[in-house]
């Protein structure tokens, strides 16, 4: 009898499947560097435990302690606790949850909301949005319900539709100017001798006194021309006259020629240019 009671326990033993350990990941396990954890926090224990045995001798024989002493070996084991706090946080935000608000209420079940990945927060604010959602849908029918939830969802759809036109016509803008400035229009040919032609007449009208002497096909300033030949250049076809207001010239002085411009360069540029 007792052997058959044996072989059902053996047969019973052997149809029961074998438990399943759970395992971490080597990667996960080597990112977190469990092993290096656990030896530094049992380290740790012994030497709290060491010091709770002294504390404890120093209690039995009433013998005066060595506060000293004591005071080192907390600051040892603060340190060492310390580092290996520090040392968790640092791989702990991709693993480990920590509750925003812990009260008299959740207090007990946050255990179990933690260990079953479920927070006090988010349930809450899952109640409140759903709150928020059915807020003036409950006394209506079914139908109107789902006729409001539609047009809810018809809304949200087309503001995502609506945001994502706007990030590819910023994403089009921003890749845009990423290729470098735009190109100007260039300026043409002809438009070039005309420019050169009235700097070389601005030119000679200030180093050398001629008057400004203005083409007929040149009267009309056009919009290409420079900013500063623009302010500077007046459309005149006569001879430009300067006003001798300092009496500085007589009218004696000769009219300049050709011959004299060589020798008397210099002293009329500075003349020419102080009464400019």
């Amino acid at each position: 009898m007792a052997g058959k009671v044996g072989a059902q326990d053996q047969q019973l033993t052997q149809n029961q499947p074998a438990r399943v350990v759970e395992k971490l990941i080597p990667a996960v396990q080597q990112q977190l560097n469990l092993e290096s954890v656990k030896t530094r926090a049992i380290s740790l224990f012994k030497a709290i435990s060491r010091i709770l045995e002294d504390f404890d001798v120093i209690a039995r024989t009433n013998a005066v302690p060595k506060w000293q002493d004591i005071l080192g070996q907390f600051s040892m084991v603060n340190l060492e606790l310390f580092n290996i706090v520090e040392d968790i946080k640092k791989v702990s935000k991709a693993f480990v949850v920590h509750p925003k608000n812990v009260n008299v209420e959740n207090a007990t079940i946050l255990p179990v909301m933690l260990s079953s990945k479920l927070l006090p927060e988010m349930e809450m604010d899952d109640n409140t949005k759903r709150e928020q959602l059915l807020l003036g849908l409950q006394n209506l029918s079914v139908a109107s319900q789902i006729e409001k939830l539609k047009n809810r969802i018809e809304m949200i759809g087309a503001a995502c539709e609506s945001a994502e036109k706007v990030i590819a016509d910023t994403r089009k803008a921003y890749f845009g100017t990423r290729q470098g400035p735009t190109i100007l229009p260039t300026i043409d040919k002809a438009q070039a001798a005309k420019i050169q032609e009235q700097e070389t007449l601005l030119r000679t009208a200030v180093n050398q006194g001629e008057g400004l002497r203005v083409p007929v096909d040149q009267r009309q300033i056009t919009s290409s021309l420079p900013v500063h030949l623009a302010d500077i250049l007046i459309v005149n076809d006569g001879q430009q006259t300067l006003n001798d207001s300092s009496g500085m010239y007589q009218k004696s002085t000769p009219p300049l020629t050709s011959s004299n411009h060589t020798g008397q360069g210099s002293s009329f540029q500075v003349e020419t240019s102080e009464l400019l």
